[in-house]
C-alpha cells in the first residue's frame, strides 16, 4: 500500500523533515520494527521519544484497549473519576512501592512539570524555582521556563524567578541556594538528563540538594519522564539514588503509548487548590487503563531482568564504539544509551543528524539528544531481541567505518 501526502500541510514547527526530505511513512508496527509504505522494515531504536517502551503491537496492551473503547466510555473528563481510574491509581500506587500516596494526572511530562510547579507555588507562597543547566523539561510556559534546553524558544522564555545552576556543582548551588531560599518555592532536577544525552547526576550532588531542602519548605522535583519505568535498570532513578524526592513527575513510558502524564506527591502537602492545573484530557481513561495494563504486565514478566541484558549488550559494545576518532563517549544505563559525536571532526555543526539520516537510510530509527544535538540516542524496547540488537549495531558500524575512512 503507497500513501501520498503533501510536503507542504505539515507545519515547519516539528521535526518532520529534521533527517529527511521524504521521511519514511509507517503503515504498522511489530515488536522493535517499524515498517513503511514501501514495505522497508526499520529497527525502532527510539521507541517514539521512549513512549513505546514494551514495542509494537503488543497483544496485551491491544486486547485490552479494545474492551476499554468497547465499555463506551472514551473520557470522562478533568471533573470525574472512573472505575478505570481507581485501579490505575491503586495499581500505580503498588507500582511505587507505596513511597507516594497523592496523584494528579496529567496529558504529558510538560503538563505534569506545569502541575508540578504549581503545586509548588501554591504549597510554598513562594515564587522562585532552581533548575540546571542541561535540563529538558518540556516546551509549554513554566517547563520550558524550567528548562535549558529551550531551543529555538530562547529568546521567548526568561524569568528572573527562574535560576539556573550549574549540574553537579555543588558549590554554585549552594551560593544560589542561600541567595534565594527565602523565597525558593522548588528545585526541580532530573536524576539522569535525557535529552542533554544521559548525563548523569552526581551522587554526592543529588545527596546535598535533598539535605539542604531538608528544613526549607521549598520542594524537590525529581522530573523522572525519561528515566521512569525502568531505563535505568531501577523502576525509578530515585531507586537508584536512594533519594526520595517530594514530588515526582511521569510521563512517556507511562501511557504504554499512548498520552499520559502524572505527578506523585505525598498528603505532607497542601494541593487543595482547586483548578490550579486542570486540562480537559487530564487522565485520559484509555490511557490511564493501557497505563494499568502495562504495569501488570512488567510485574509478570520481570521487566527489569530484560532490561538488564540490554545494558550487558552495550556495555560490551563500549570499547568497539570509542575506538572512532570521531566518537567522544559510549555511555549510557540500563536500556537509554548514546553516542556522543565529535562534530569538529567532520567540521560541520550538525553532522550529527547527517549521521542519524545516514542510519535512517539504512534501516535504524535513533534518538535526537545532546546539548547541541551532538548525540545519537538508542533507546530499544524491551522486547528487542539479541539479534536485532547486533543488526541495528551492524548498521552503525558500517556508517561508522565508511565516515571513518572518508575523513580521516
Amino acid at each position: 500500500m503507497k500513501a501520498h501526502f503533501n510536503l507542504k500541510t505539515l507545519s515547519g514547527l516539528g521535526k518532520y523533515f529534521k533527517l529527511s526530505n521524504k521521511p519514511p511513512i509507517f503503515l504498522y508496527g511489530k515488536k522493535e520494527f517499524l515498517i513503511d509504505s514501501n514495505n522497508k522494515k526499520f529497527y525502532d531504536f527510539a521507541c517514539g521519544s521512549g513512549t513505546t517502551m514494551l514495542g509494537h503491537n503488543i497483544n496485551v496492551l491491544n486486547s485490552n484497549i479494545k474492551k476499554n473503547i468497547d465499555r463506551g466510555i472514551l473520557h470522562a473528563g478533568p471533573h470525574f473519576i472512573t472505575t478505570s481510574h481507581i485501579k490505575f491509581f491503586n495499581q500505580l500506587s503498588k507500582f511505587l512501592k507505596y513511597k507516594f500516596n497523592i496523584f494528579n494526572t496529567a496529558t504529558n511530562g510538560s503538563e505534569a512539570t506545569e502541575t508540578a510547579l504549581k503545586l509548588a507555588f501554591h504549597h510554598t507562597k513562594k515564587k522562585k524555582i532552581i533548575y540546571f543547566d542541561g535540563s529538558y523539561h518540556g516546551r509549554t510556559g513554566y517547563s520550558l521556563l524550567s528548562s535549558d534546553m529551550k531551543g529555538v524558544n530562547k529568546n521567548y522564555f526568561y524569568n528572573n524567578n527562574f535560576i539556573k545552576c550549574e549540574f553537579n556543582n555543588i558549590n554554585d548551588f549552594k551560593k544560589k541556594f542561600n541567595k534565594h531560599k527565602k523565597d525558593l518555592a522548588a528545585v526541580i532536577i532530573e536524576p539522569i538528563q535525557g535529552t542533554s544525552g544521559f548525563i548523569f547526576s552526581d551522587k554526592k550532588f543529588l545527596k546535598y540538594l535533598y539535605e539542604s531542602l531538608k528544613d526549607c519548605p521549598a520542594l524537590l522535583i525529581f522530573d523522572e519522564t525519561w528515566t521512569g519505568f525502568g531505563k535505568t535498570g531501577y523502576n525509578f532513578a530515585y531507586e537508584l539514588y536512594k533519594i526520595t524526592p517530594d514530588v515526582l513527575i511521569l510521563g512517556k513510558s507511562i501511557g504504554g503509548g499512548l498520552p499520559l502524564g502524572l505527578i506523585a506527591f505525598n498528603k505532607n502537602i497542601n494541593h487543595n487548590h482547586t483548578g490550579a492545573q486542570s486540562s480537559t484530557f487530564q487522565g485520559n481513561i484509555l490511557s490511564v487503563n493501557n497505563s494499568y495494563n502495562l504495569m501488570k504486565y512488567l510485574n509478570k514478566i520481570n521487566y527489569l531482568k530484560k532490561i538488564k541484558k540490554i545494558e550487558t549488550f552495550f556495555k560490551k559494545k563500549i570499547k568497539i564504539m570509542n575506538s572512532y576518532d570521531f566518537v567522544i563517549s559510549f555511555k549510557g544505563i540500563g536500556s537509554m544509551w548514546g553516542i556522543e559525536i565529535d562534530n569538529k571532526f567532520f567540521n560541520e555543526e550538525d553532522f550529527t543528524n547527517k549521521i542519524r539520516s545516514l542510519l535512517l537510510e539504512n534501516g535504524l530509527i535513533t534518538w535526537e539528544c545532546g546539548k547541541n544535538s551532538e548525540v545519537i540516542g538508542l533507546v530499544p524496547p524491551l522486547c528487542v531481541s539479541n539479534k536485532s540488537l547486533q543488526d541495528a549495531l551492524n548498521i552503525i558500524l558500517k556508517i561508522f567505518n565508511v565516515l571513518e575512512k572518508k575523513y580521516n
